[in-house]
């Protein structure tokens, strides 16, 4: 039986715009998600559970509005998500700052009607390179690599984001990565297999340890089952691949962690793109193992550039030595 729909709440996720096009995703819900402190949760598992604890509506007709015109339409999923790929031509964009511009998304399901000012960003078009840098053990710890996925359990559901700890030096990093001579920013794509039911606990937690403001890509809920007959390549690639597909003449930096796939998606991307992918930089883990098999991975790979490092400050000097921070 399914559940009564009283109310439209439009969660938007981080959109962004290219040479000719805009990319935007969000989903509809019944009710607003919480996950922090602001929510007057006495406890971080009730919030964290409240964020899992969603009723997201099918079938609601959404229109994607810019400039006071509608742009283009869609239905839900199954699962409450929209998304739009849609053409469109930009002006040149004279400020030297990455733009977060404005749009709306306008619901409508039977006699219920919800509309929601969005941003999406801009990047300036004169960018020498970019950042697509992974989050989970990259700049946070995860505890994916515990013992029964123990730690990362409990830093996920009973931990809240103003809580979290970042990776040493992380944000230092990052930001000395987004200043540059000529003062164009230099956009910032941060990916993580976490859930979209995460979404503004990462946005918390990047806001608080000011990491550069970008686009945040995350996925789907898994779905063991679908993940088993599935050949769709992983969610991290897909989004890089994206992104590379949307900045045609730009190359980008990637960063990650040496704990899970990151340097053999790095790799074979790099492989395939070797004029577009300028450097890898990949954080070492604790994990002996992992780190052996990510050696191995990289010590047959000579196509671009890559480093090992253990906190921003290694990083850095690595990145100053790269030439990519000066």
């Amino acid at each position: 039986m399914s559940k009564q729909v009283d109310h439209l709440y439009i969660q938007s996720f981080s959109g962004y715009a290219f040479a000719d096009g805009l990319r935007v995703t969000g989903r509809v819900l019944n009710h607003k998600p919480r996950n922090s402190k602001t929510d007057n949760s006495p406890y971080a598992w009730q919030a964290s559970f409240a964020n899992f604890n969603t009723y997201e509506v099918e079938n609601v007709q959404v229109t994607l509005w810019f400039n006071g015109k509608p742009v283009a339409c869609c239905l839900t999923n199954s699962e409450g998500y929209y998304y739009f790929e849609v053409q469109m031509l930009w002006e040149e964009a004279k400020e030297k700052q990455t733009k977060w511009l404005p749009y709306k998304i306008q619901c409508e399901y039977q006699k219920l009607a919800q509309e929601k000012k969005c941003w999406f960003f801009q990047p300036n078009s004169n960018f020498d390179y970019g950042i697509i840098s992974d989050i989970d053990d990259t700049l946070i710890h995860t505890g994916v690599n515990s013992f029964f996925k123990w730690e990362l359990i409990k830093n996920s559901i009973f931990t809240l984001a103003e809580e979290r700890v970042p990776i040493n030096s992380a944000s230092k990093f990052y930001q000395a990565l987004r200043a540059q001579s000529t003062d164009v920013d230099r956009p910032f794509f941060y990916l993580s297999n976490s859930p979209f039911n995460l979404y503004s606990y990462l946005q918390v937690f990047l806001r608080i340890h000011k990491f550069p403001k970008g686009v945040l890509l995350l996925r789907d809920f898994p779905n063991l089952w679908r993940q088993m007959f599935n050949q769709e390549k992983p969610h991290k690639q897909k989004e890089i691949l994206r992104i590379l597909n949307a900045f045609q003449d730009k190359t980008f930096v990637l960063i990650g962690d040496s704990g899970e796939h990151d340097p053999s998606i790095y790799t074979e991307i790099a492989q395939v793109y070797p004029d577009r992918i300028t450097a890898i930089l990949l954080r070492r883990v604790k994990s002996k193992s992992k780190m052996r098999l990510a050696s191995r991975i990289v010590s047959k790979f000579k196509t671009t550039p890559v480093v090992f490092f253990s906190n921003g400050e290694e990083a850095i000097t690595a990145a100053k030595k790269m030439g990519l921070i000066q």
